[in-house]
């Protein structure tokens, strides 16, 4: 015959009573876990920060650009422009087109037939990461695909301009990737300057 005492009756249905409190515990963090779950649900995605209300900040811009080059060890001037939407103020998507000419010396020879300069232009998609966008001195890299031509043409321009022939010598057409690296000042609210190359 087993005898049982009243204090293992009583020790037992303490460890049973432990358990179905742990048990319960374990359950309804598991039931919290899947309602947060079911919270966090959403793709995280570029676009995807909001502002204090819950909108995605939407803008744009459109900006003229100068800068210098060397194209066939001669000068050379860029001259351009790009327009884009800017989202969340730290990404912009748009098109941006540049054109060029080197011919900047007026120094010369008309008769030597070797003297051409090179002419074109290029445009195509801008992509622009703006990093820490709302201090008032922040980087951008932007970055230019696309298309391009360029021509080669003789210097004496204004000679004979009623024969085109005189003009192009040859021309082409390239693929842009043009990468490169801002330092933008946040002048106003809604005006920046940009340095870069």
């Amino acid at each position: 015959m087993i005898s049982v005492s009243e204090s293992d009756t009583n020790s037992e249905t303490i460890n049973n009573i432990k358990m179905k409190k742990v048990f319960t515990l374990l359950m309804i963090m598991c039931v919290v876990g899947m309602i947060q779950a079911q919270d966090n649900d959403q793709m995280k995605t570029l676009f995807s920060r909001t502002n204090k209300n819950g909108h995605i900040s939407h803008g744009g811009y459109g900006a003229f650009s100068v800068g210098y080059t060397q194209i066939d060890k001669q000068d050379a001037i860029l001259i351009g422009g790009q327009f884009a939407w800017i989202a969340n103020h730290s990404f912009a998507l748009g098109l941006a087109g540049r054109g060029f000419f080197n011919s900047l010396d007026k120094n010369y020879n008309y008769d030597d037939p070797g003297a051409y300069s090179l002419a074109g232009g290029y445009g195509g998609l801008l992509l622009e990461p703006i990093i820490m966008p709302k201090f008032p001195v922040h980087i951008s890299v932007p970055i230019l695909l696309g298309v391009g031509g360029v021509a080669a043409t003789h210097r004496d321009k204004w000679d004979n301009y009623q024969n085109n022939n005189n003009y192009y010598y040859d021309n082409d057409v390239f693929l842009v990737f043009e990468p490169g690296i801002d330092i933008e000042f946040n002048i106003v609210k809604f005006f920046r300057v940009a340095l870069g190359g």
